[in-house]
């Protein structure tokens, strides 16, 4: 009887470690996917904070932008996905927080995109190739699309722009998606797009 009892309480050790080792297992896998929505929501918020930034640059140059109190789809800041912004170099001995934007103009327009470039650089995963391809500044009256992964043709944010002159501008800002979700980050790439007039 004593054998009986010894292995029925073996058998209740091990079904208990089983149970105590999926529990873990189970929390393992949530602080993971934790931290990778806790980077994104970091991400997310680094690039509002971004598109913020460069439309208050823009308001404060708004002769590089607006003509006829429309937005220039070829003004200073503008950028169509594909191309490069037009960065302009600091003056000698200058940074981007010693520089003197009171003269506004192209030039500075050009100073405040280098260095708004910085910050993007050192706050979110981007590349050189992905600025060129899926940033914009540019014109556009209709509301931007959501990404969608299953969707033919070009449904990003970035379908939403326009050549001709128009009252509102958007900015659209990607980065690399490191949580992995294809609903809102097709591709791997995510997409922040902010509307508004100058």
């Amino acid at each position: 009887m004593k054998r009986r009892q010894k292995a029925f309480s073996m058998i209740e050790v091990l079904v208990s470690l089983v149970i105590i080792c999926i529990g873990v297992l189970g929390m393992v896998a949530l602080q993971t996917r934790s931290v990778a929505l806790s980077q994104d929501s970091v991400q997310r918020s680094n690039a509002m904070v971004l598109a913020n930034d460069l439309l208050e640059l823009m308001r404060s140059n708004r002769d590089q932008v607006l003509a006829s109190d429309k937005v220039k789809p070829d003004g200073s800041y503008a950028k169509q996905p594909g191309r490069s912004f037009q960065v302009k170099a600091l003056d000698a001995g200058k940074t981007c927080l010693t520089r003197d934007r009171s003269v506004g103009g192209e030039t500075v327009a050009g100073q405040d995109l280098g260095c708004w470039l910085s910050q993007v650089k050192a706050l979110l995963p981007v590349t050189d190739a992905l600025i060129t391809s899926s940033f914009a500044v540019c014109p556009a009256s209709g509301i931007p699309p959501l990404p969608a992964s299953d969707a033919p043709g070009n449904t990003t944010p970035l379908s939403a722009c326009e050549n001709a002159a128009r009252a509102t501008i958007m900015v659209v800002i990607a980065w690399q998606d490191a949580s992995n979700d294809p609903v809102n980050c097709p591709k791997g790439v995510c997409y922040y797009a902010l509307r508004s007039e100058l």
